[in-house]
């Protein structure tokens, strides 16, 4: 991609769009919870014709349309937001500190043991103070509380190699 388009993407995901890192609870994961990244592009359904077009430049992602008339253009996915905000984040104004904190989330293992899953969980909790979202409530304190009532122990590195 050209650096004039890498930098009007940045400045649509600076005002129209969303960097997000989740807790998200997983009955089936070994310590109950993943941590879950995404970036979202947002435009009036009328418009989905242009997040299209996003979605042909960036080759990831899916785009929905919501019941309220707004299309959401998503890319879920460590490896898929690292790419894309390792791109832009030379380009973005707003949200550049929100783009480096996640491109640190991203580098959590694909099995984390539990202090590295605490340990970026709180860098998700910190992701947390760059958004508005009033619905959160699954943080790092909460999977703390999770691992020690399901008694889940306690794995250094150094046994998972054996």
């Amino acid at each position: 991609m050209s650096k004039q388009l890498l930098a009007y993407i940045s400045g649509f995901l600076d005002g129209d769009g969303c960097i997000m890192a989740q807790l998200v609870y997983r009955k089936d994961y070994s310590l109950g919870y993943q941590i879950r990244l995404s970036i979202v592009f947002y435009q009036k359904e009328k418009h989905i014709k242009f997040l299209e077009y996003l979605k042909d430049q960036l080759k990831y992602g899916y785009i929905r349309i919501r019941k309220d008339g707004m299309a959401e253009y998503t890319i879920v996915g460590h490896d898929e937001v690292r790419a894309i905000l390792e791109q832009l984040l030379p380009y973005l104004k707003l949200k550049q500190e929100l783009a480096r904190l996640a491109i640190k989330i991203s580098k959590v293992s694909k099995k984390p043991n539990r202090e590295e899953l605490l340990r970026y969980a709180k860098l998700v909790d910190q992701s947390a103070g760059y958004n508005y979202s009033k619905k959160r409530k699954i943080t790092s304190k909460t999977l703390e509380a999770y691992l020690e009532s399901k008694s889940v122990p306690v794995t250094t590195d150094l046994e998972r190699e054996r």
